[in-house]
């Protein structure tokens, strides 16, 4: 049979109607049929445009085409199936809604027209007589649609439900820290619903919004509430996105938030049902209520902020749940038969029958020739892809918690292994491809001996080091107060246990608590972007623990990544942790990200020399079309550009300065101690000798050179002189000494205070890197005002 599928087109516009239309098209054909859309162009403002697109699709003619009858005509939208036809079939996706539900609840544009009750009532009109032109039942894709027509034109109507058109490649995944909200951006939607309400909701949680705005300038509008509510670093805004993104995001989801106003149908529901997430809708979202009850398949609340909020809420505190829903939204979806081979067989009134050859209904979407904009996504995510994972015997990071003892606490008698909390598996498991990433590197430098910095129990990634190299060697430094070991037990005895020892020690302040090249290789992982100081000490102690020839592997978020550009030219941060997070101190966010030739030149200026820099996008593989093609377009070196950077190095020389335009002064040599040596009480000489802690030499003049900062205080604690800079006598090498001699006036009622300081020329006060200390003395004022005449 000839069927030509009948909708209307408003151009540079694709959802889900099209997607409907094109998915209709290829079921028809699969079983056997010859299949084509036909389109008509509509235009429905003003209301005198509105009525010539109607008159237009009445004088179209498709009982045949070059001769060849059309044998069936399917009616999908107004006015394109008010065509002429001798046998036509309508599967209404809707009418023209202002004409009908919107013209009561006072929101249809016809109503701002002095012809707007004519143009309604030619609508329904019309409407009425193509009905009745048929000789078949009129289906509707739902029940919602199904009910406007009995409530306004009292016409009967079956409602027809089918396949969303990914339905067979939906997948089910883990339950992540987000809630994706897909769908093309219009008012209709209530975007701006979903930003109130998340901006009411305690806690972390993102909201994941994709689609493409009918008009940019809303789309302007939400990210501008979303600045004003103040969670724009919550909110990622992907645009369009090709089929595959889309099917990662609805199966990593914590849940799928879905809020229109009085909905057709809405194939987001569906594929959330598929995806085995819970959806969150509206008590007047339509069509979506057809699918999911409350507290069932998902929540759904009054369409107010303070509602909405309290569900994502819920959803969020509550994985469990979420898990409950979405499987129970999985089987409804599985019980309701929805099938294509229905729809075919009720619109022809034939049975359906595949046609020969190797089509399958999972392919109704046939995949068209890549664009360049997809070329040019699939170029930035071949070259930040990850590298083959190691081999392992865990397939997830909760195989890996479920394979060890990590829990230190006693188990009660008879009592199995302490079951994996899901919070902790999530959050571990959301790393496991730089996991796997950074493991993949080590394997292939074969260390003995490795020291993880930065590290924390549960000691995840350490089980995966043992499992994947023999006879390796685990030890560790964490923020701790005090040292911690254990011994690691495996549950499994294929697996081997193995033995840390965390010592504690602030990287940029102190000296690691281990001896001169003691390791193979030094690991940071996700610690470069907390240092908040001096990176160059870190590493520079990282070449001294380090054996010669060992290596270092650092991971750190990229902030020139292709990310962090699309966000850029969104005008928000390029950061990919943003938020401050007072309860972890000034190591608790992210104080500088870097760009991967930063971080191979501070590599550099420690003493190593690069094996290995690349990029990998290890927690999203979304590349934004338009951020790909100015990158390809400006010839970018595209394995720069993922989202972590990866940098290996090897220990080939002794630490030298760091690279220009990082710092401001030499940090090398901003490590130092003051001491009172000598203090007589009789003549009043008072010795101070400055001791050189650093790896680099003090000089004693020009730029940079060390000296003293001297402060006085006067008896009421108010600073009364400073910026006084006393010179050192001579250049100190690292480890040597040198005095600085003066008298005091014996102690006497009414003496203020002497603050003395390490101090680099043109820079400032050794303190403030945590690695000098300074020194407090009574002294005269008059004392003071000698000593300063000896200043610089």
């Amino acid at each position: 049979m000839r069927v030509g599928v009948v909708r209307t087109q408003v151009p540079f516009v694709t959802g889900g109607a099209e997607r409907h239309a094109a998915s209709l098209v290829s079921a028809l054909r699969h079983y056997g049929h010859e299949a084509c859309e036909i389109t008509l162009p509509f235009k429905w403002y003003p209301v005198e445009t509105l009525t010539d697109s109607i008159l237009a699709a009445r004088l179209t003619d498709l009982s045949e085409a070059e001769g060849v009858p059309i044998d069936m005509m399917i009616g999908l939208k107004f006015p394109a199936y008010l065509a002429r036809h001798p046998n036509p079939v309508f599967w209404l996706i809707h009418q023209h809604r202002q004409a009908y539900d919107q013209w009561d609840a006072g929101t249809s544009d016809l109503l701002d027209s002095s012809e707007g009750m004519m143009a309604r009532d030619m609508i329904r009109a019309e409407d009425r007589a193509a009905f009745a032109r048929s000789q078949r039942p009129i289906y509707a894709n739902s029940q919602n649609v199904a009910g406007r027509l009995k409530t306004y034109l009292g016409l009967p109507s079956t409602p027809l439900y089918h396949p969303p058109p990914l339905a067979d490649r939906m997948t089910q995944g883990a339950f992540g820290d987000y809630l994706f909200a897909p769908g093309r951006l219009n008012p209709s939607k209530r975007v701006d619903l979903m930003l109130r309400a998340l901006a009411k909701t305690p806690g972390p949680m993102r909201l994941v919004i994709a689609g493409v705005p009918e008009n940019p300038a809303y789309l302007d509008d939400l990210r501008e509430l979303a600045a004003v509510l103040g969670i724009s670093g919550r909110v990622d805004w992907l645009g369009g996105i090709d089929n595959e993104t889309m099917i990662r995001y609805y199966a990593q989801a914590r849940g799928v938030v879905f809020t229109p106003q009085d909905e057709d149908l809405g194939y987001i529901t569906l594929e959330a049902m598929l995806s085995g997430k819970p959806v969150i809708t509206t008590t007047d979202a339509g069509g979506p209520l057809e699918f999911i009850s409350h507290k069932q398949q998902g929540l759904i609340t009054s369409p107010d902020a303070e509602a909405l909020s309290k569900a994502f809420t819920m959803l969020y505190e509550d994985a469990s749940s979420a898990e409950t829903m979405g499987q129970a939204g999985l089987e409804r979806y599985q019980s309701m038969q929805i099938s294509w081979e229905h729809v075919v067989e009720t619109l022809t009134g034939e049975t359906a029958k595949p046609a020969p050859g190797p089509a399958q209904i999972a392919a109704l979407e046939a995949k068209a020739a890549a664009t360049p904009a997809e070329e040019a996504v699939a170029r930035v995510q071949a070259a930040v892809a990850p590298p083959p994972a190691p081999a392992l015997p865990f397939a997830s990071i909760t195989d890996v918690l479920q394979a060890y003892a990590f829990d230190t606490m006693p188990q009660e008698k008879g009592a199995g292994p302490a079951p994996v909390e899901p919070g902790l598996a999530q959050y571990l498991g959301s790393h496991w491809t730089r996991y796997l990433t950074t493991l993949h590197h080590v394997v292939s430098c074969a260390p003995r001996d490795i020291l993880d910095v930065g590290v924390f129990p549960p000691l995840a990634f350490e089980a995966m080091v043992v499992n994947a190299l023999q006879d390796v060697k685990m030890s560790g430094i964490w923020e701790g107060p005090h040292p911690y070991a254990q011994s690691v037990k495996s549950l499994n005895p294929s697996y081997p246990d193995f033995d840390i020892e965390l010592r504690p020690a602030n990287i940029e302040r102190d000296v690691m608590p281990y001896g001169d090249a003691e390791f193979d290789m030094v690991l940071g992982m996700e610690i470069f972007e907390h240092l908040a100081l001096d990176p160059h000490f870190f590493l520079s102690q990282a070449a001294r623990v380090l054996r010669p020839g060992g290596h270092i592997i650092l991971t750190t978020p990229n902030v020139g990544s292709h990310r962090g550009v699309r966000k850029m030219l969104d005008r928000e941060s390029p950061y990919s942790f943003g938020l401050f997070v007072p309860t972890g101190g000034v190591y608790g966010r992210h104080n500088r990200e870097y760009t991967p030739r930063e971080v191979e030149a501070l590599a550099h200026g420690a003493g190593f020399e690069t094996q290995f820099l690349g990029t990998t996008d290890v927690y999203d593989t979304h590349v934004d079309p338009a951020t790909a093609a100015l990158m390809i377009a400006r010839e970018d070196a595209l394995e720069l550009r993922g989202e972590t950077i990866v940098f290996v190095g090897r220990k080939t020389g002794v630490p030298s300065a760091p690279p220009p335009g990082l710092y401001h002064g030499d940090p090398a040599r901003l490590s130092g101690k003051l001491v009172l040596t000598k203090d007589e009480a009789e003549t009043g000489l008072t010795q101070i000798t400055a001791q050189n802690t650093s790896s680099s030499w003090w000089p004693a003049t020009g730029n940079q050179a060390t000296a003293l900062l001297a402060e006085w205080i006067n008896d009421a604690g108010y600073l009364v002189h400073t910026n006084v800079i006393l010179p050192l006598s001579e250049a100190v090498a690292p480890g040597g000494e040198t005095t600085f001699s003066f008298r005091r006036a014996p102690d006497q009622p009414g003496l203020g205070t002497l603050r003395l300081q390490l101090f680099q020329t043109g820079v400032g006060a050794f303190t403030g890197t945590g690695r000098a200390n300074l020194l407090e003395l009574p002294c005269s004022e008059a004392t003071f005002l000698a000593l300063a005449k000896q200043a610089i």
